[in-house]
């Protein structure tokens, strides 16, 4: 009886969650798919048009998604990839946006995580560390913002006249590092074509220099007495992931928890690299299965 719903990672798309539909949906599991506002498919909306980009308007976005798609379903599992993980753990809260009550709270079975970003642009990592390292990394992102993020009509030059699908090709061969060749032209397309939209440079500059929102270190931690804390959590993570890396401070924080056998956390190693549902998807979409097959049994 239990639906999972996937949310896509940053410049992502449904696209390349292939190999996990099949899994999920050869195992009998009911499988939605989002592409998030300014992301794949989805419309490109700017400031022009009221949107500003942040975690909790794709938490928001997220439930709304559940309420008019999945309202009949008994339960859900939400399952991210990266800043998709991020909004998997803030839908979770209910605490985003509008108020009333969320479907997300009444739905959610658990969460599944292929490895979890620290805010909507790196500089979350700011948060990680103490006040020296907050001030030196928000001094480089307003020098960065101020050069380039903010430059709207270079972004545009460069996702017209740089980004290739031979450049896409080579840079996500990079994040596949267990099976570099399921980097095909239908996944390169699913990058490429979207960076082509005319709202994609706003989109772009908005998530580099909007505020990063809450990490999930402090998620847990402001809503360690709420439906965060009382639902199971698994995480699968490429022993190669250099975008997210297992020994920075996202991956260690879960890596304790899932130590610490009075959390509901569970953590997977696979060898992969940032995206191992499509890298490693024997070992990473097996690895969800048996942990949705868990979640069943003890329901």
């Amino acid at each position: 009886d239990t639906s999972v719903l996937l949310i896509h990672g940053f410049g992502c798309s449904t696209t390349y969650w292939r190999r996990t539909i099949t899994a999920l949906t050869d195992a009998g599991y009911k499988v939605h798919a989002l592409d998030l506002l300014g992301q794949g498919k989805s419309s490109k909306p700017g400031r022009a048009d009221g949107i500003e980009i942040s975690i909790n308007l794709w938490a928001e976005l997220v439930d709304l998604y559940m309420k008019d798609n999945m309202s009949a379903d008994p339960s859900v599992v939400l399952s991210g990839n990266s800043l998709g993980s991020l909004i998997a753990l803030a839908a979770a809260t209910g605490d985003f946006i509008s108020q009333g009550p969320k479907i997300v709270n009444e739905k959610i079975k658990g969460i599944c995580m292929f490895n979890c970003g620290v805010g909507l642009n790196s500089r979350g990592i700011a948060n990680e560390g103490g006040i020296a390292k907050k001030v030196i990394v928000n001094v480089i992102f307003i020098i960065l913002n101020f050069l380039i993020f903010n430059n709207i009509g270079l972004l545009k030059y460069v996702l017209e006249n740089v980004v290739t699908p031979e450049l896409l090709k080579d840079t996500l061969k990079n994040l596949y590092v267990y099976e570099p060749e399921n980097v095909d032209d239908e996944l390169v397309d699913s990058f490429y074509l979207p960076a082509k939209d005319p709202g994609s440079p706003e989109a772009l500059s908005q998530i580099y220099t909007n505020d990063p929102g809450a990490t999930p270190m402090e998620l847990h931690d402001t809503y360690k007495n709420t439906k965060l804390a009382e639902i199971p959590i698994h995480l699968v993570w490429g022993d190669n992931d250099v975008v997210t890396p297992l020994n920075g401070g996202v991956g260690q924080f879960y890596v304790e928890l899932a130590a610490d056998t009075s959390s509901k956390v569970s953590l997977d190693v696979v060898n992969s690299g940032h995206v191992p549902f499509d890298d490693n998807p024997n070992d990473s979409n097996g690895s969800m299965l048996r942990w949705l097959d868990h979640i069943e049994s003890k329901a």
